[in-house]
């Protein structure tokens, strides 16, 4: 009976600290979800920053800190309105379509609904009253996203700021916080971790510009319209690997199945197809084993899971978020577990 008691009770200590780690994890995604609106821009501005410390720290050596976190500001905003550009430049494209879009989607609507009144299936109301419901919400929506999308920038921007005039600071601040070593762990988490995903960002980003590229020259070769709004949105949705790739592929082909038919369609989904397998199944899951060492599924796992915490933007951050865990819980031994079915201690 005291053997069984003492077997009893060394399971349940050894069962309470993993219950409260999954108490805790569980906590703290509700956490993160809950204050969404303040660290999901202090995670983008913290990744931004990783990224941009090599020019802040080549500038450093010409001028001084505040004029270098003045020129690291300045080169980011150069890009994002580029960017910003590239799609003012696509809604131009896209807004003298619209009015042949909305008759073929109407007509369309129509004849489904001619479709499922003969067969005795319920329509659900007349097609341009839903068309116009819809329309309306999707107005509203879109000036929300503005609205939203320009908040976030303004507080990545802010935090970005603040980042860059603290970040030499922090390797004293954290070696005097954490002595013994384990402070020099954690600076060197950082260090590896900020290697790794520029070299990562870098090609990935320069994969993206290939896949936009090609998808814009097959549909001009296609006859596809909007060609260049193809190539920018995927372009964009390359940074969420397999998703964002079968999404690039799939909106071309069926507005090109839409309007010049099915042959075209089928040409197209086949050759966007080509491109998004070999630039995005092939090339990204090596460069997210050799840079982040992130196995496909566990980057796929945290797409879905970032997104579903922090939304689209969480998605775009899924892999680096991840990968920043695995990181630092490969420093140190008690969590090197965690690296090791993450696929990133060797």
């Amino acid at each position: 009976m005291n053997i069984d008691r003492t077997s009893l009770s060394q399971a349940q200590s050894r069962l309470v600290p993993i219950l409260l780690i999954i108490i805790a994890v569980i906590l703290m995604v509700q956490a993160l979800r809950m204050t969404r609106p303040v660290t999901m821009p202090i995670a983008f501005a913290f990744f931004i920053a990783v990224i941009a410390h090599p020019l802040q720290t080549w500038l450093e050596r010409y001028v001084p800190k505040w004029l270098a976190m003045v020129g690291v500001l300045v080169v980011l905003g150069a890009v994002v309105g580029l960017f910003v550009g590239a799609v003012e430049l696509s809604l131009e494209l896209v807004a003298p379509k619209l009015p042949q879009y909305g008759d073929r989607l109407q007509s369309l609507a129509q004849t489904v609904q001619t479709w499922l009144s003969n067969h005795g299936l319920p329509t659900g109301g007349s097609p341009s009253d839903r068309t116009i419901s819809q329309l309306t919400q999707r107005a509203v929506g879109g000036v929300q996203s503005v609205v939203g999308a320009f908040s976030l920038l303004i507080l990545v921007a802010s935090f970005l700021a603040l980042l860059l005039l603290e970040v030499g600071k922090y390797r004293d601040r954290t070696q005097r916080a954490f002595p013994d070593g384990a402070g020099d762990h954690i600076i060197h988490a950082v260090t590896s971790m900020g290697k790794k995903l520029r070299r990562y960002f870098l090609v990935v980003a320069f994969t993206s510009l290939i896949t936009g590229v090609l998808t814009s020259i097959w549909c001009l070769v296609l006859g596809v319209g909007l060609a260049f709004v193809w190539g920018l949105l995927a372009f964009v949705l390359n940074f969420i690997p397999t998703l964002g790739s079968l999404i690039a592929a799939i909106v071309p082909a069926l507005v090109a199945t839409l309007f010049q038919g099915p042959a075209i369609g089928a040409a197209t989904l086949a050759g966007l197809a080509v491109v998004q397998t070999i630039l995005g199944n092939f090339v990204d899951p090596k460069l997210q084993g050799k840079y982040l060492k992130l196995s496909p599924f566990v980057a796929l796992l945290s797409i879905v899971f970032w997104g579903w915490v922090w939304g689209i933007p969480g998605a775009f951050i899924g892999v680096p978020m991840t990968a920043a865990v695995m990181l630092f819980a490969n420093e140190f031994k008690s969590s090197r577990p965690i690296a090791i079915m993450l696929g990133g201690s060797d």
